[in-house]
C-alpha cells in the first residue's frame, strides 16, 4: 500500500485544484493523466508493452472479453445518457467540465489525453494498483474503493459521481474477473476512440476550415 500514497496525495491535490480553477480543468487533467503514467510506468512498473503485445494475439484469451467489456462499456453509456440524465434534467451532476482552445495543438493534446493517457492512467491507479486480490470482502472493498476514487475525478455532486461509477464499472469487473489490466486498457482505450473520434475530428475539421 506504500506505493499508493503518493498517488493518492496526486488525485487530492488534483480534485482540490479543479473545484478552486475549473476553467484550468484541461491542464489539470492533462498534468493528473502524465503524473500517473510516470509514476505507475517508470517506478512501479505497471505496463509492460512486451506483456501487451502478446495479449494482442490471444483472440479467446483477450480479444473476447475486450469485445464484451466495450458492450458493457456502450450500455453504461446508454444507460447514463438515455435513463439517468433524462430523469434528471434539473439536477446539477457536478461533472468537470474539459473546455480547451480551438485550435489545432490544443485539440491534439485533447486527443491524446482522452483516447490515450487518460484510459491508461486510470487502468493503472484505479484498477491495478487500488484492487488487490485475497479474500472476496477485501476484493469488494477494494473495488468500490476504486470505483468512488475514479469517479470523483471526473464529477464533485452526487449525481456525477454516482453516474461516473457506473461508467467504470465494466472495466472494474474486466479486471476483477480476469486479472488482466490490458484487457480493461484496451477496452478502455476503444472506448475512449469510439466515444471522442467523431467530435475531435469535427472540431479539427472546424478549425482548417474557419
Amino acid at each position: 500500500m506504500k506505493r499508493l500514497y503518493i498517488p493518492l496525495v496526486w488525485e487530492l491535490l488534483f480534485v482540490i485544484s479543479t473545484i478552486i480553477m475549473p476553467m484550468q480543468a484541461f491542464h489539470l487533467f492533462f498534468v493528473f493523466y502524465l503524473g500517473l503514467l510516470i509514476y505507475f510506468y517508470y517506478f512501479h512498473k505497471q505496463f509492460s508493452f512486451r506483456k501487451f503485445a502478446r495479449n494482442l494475439t490471444r483472440i479467446k484469451r483477450f480479444w473476447l472479453p475486450v469485445a464484451l467489456t466495450f458492450i458493457g462499456l456502450m450500455l453504461a453509456n446508454d444507460i447514463k445518457n438515455k435513463l439517468i440524465l433524462p430523469n434528471f434534467a434539473t439536477v446539477r451532476d457536478g461533472t468537470v467540465s474539459i473546455i480547451t482552445r480551438n485550435d489545432i495543438l490544443p485539440t491534439f493534446f485533447y486527443a491524446l489525453m482522452m483516447i490515450v493517457m487518460k484510459p491508461v492512467a486510470e487502468e493503472l491507479f484505479f484498477r491495478k494498483a487500488i484492487i488487490s486480490f485475497g479474500s472476496k470482502k477485501r476484493v469488494f472493498v477494494l473495488t468500490l474503493i476504486s470505483l468512488i476514487l475514479c469517479s470523483v475525478t471526473r464529477a464533485h455532486g452526487f449525481l456525477g459521481i454516482a453516474e461516473w461509477m457506473l461508467m467504470a464499472i465494466p472495466v472494474t469487473v474486466a479486471y476483477v474477473v480476469t486479472r488482466n489490466i490490458y484487457i480493461s486498457v484496451m477496452a478502455h482505450v476503444a472506448f475512449e476512440f469510439y466515444d471522442n473520434i467523431y467530435s475531435i475530428v469535427y472540431a479539427i475539421g472546424r478549425i482548417l476550415n474557419r
